[in-house]
């Protein structure tokens, strides 16, 4: 599937869920955050509106369909994928700083992980 595809199967499968919970998200970042936690978690419901909050919850920080926009509405914001990426190379050259260090390599599988995201 390429990037495209995918954008089309997320915008699919939020079009299937409660318009509420699309007007409570704050981003269409959000909007993919939550679709990778419906398909990394098989045993929720298909609707993310079905979901306890905890679950939308730990998905997000926040559960879109109890914020008042869910019901008044929201113009979202920017994707904030750029300040996401911006906030994971702080945290690498931080993690890969000596003040982080207490045995060489601690934070090896951490940067692997950072440099895979960025």
């Amino acid at each position: 599937m390429n990037a495209r595809e995918q954008l089309a199967a997320v915008a699919d499968w939020l079009g299937w869920q409660h318009e509420n919970l699309s007007f409570g998200l704050r981003s269409s970042m959000d909007a993919l955050r939550l679709y990778d936690y419906a398909q990394a978690h098989p045993d929720l419901p298909e609707m993310a509106d079905e979901w306890k909050s905890r679950s939308r919850i730990a998905a997000l920080g926040y559960d879109p369909l109890a914020v008042p926009e869910a019901v008044e509405g929201r113009d979202v914001a920017e994707t904030g994928a750029a300040r996401a990426a911006q906030a994971l190379r702080q945290a690498r050259d931080l993690l890969d700083s000596v003040a982080f260090v207490s045995r060489p390599g601690d934070t090896a599988k951490v940067i692997a992980a950072l440099d895979a995201a960025l």
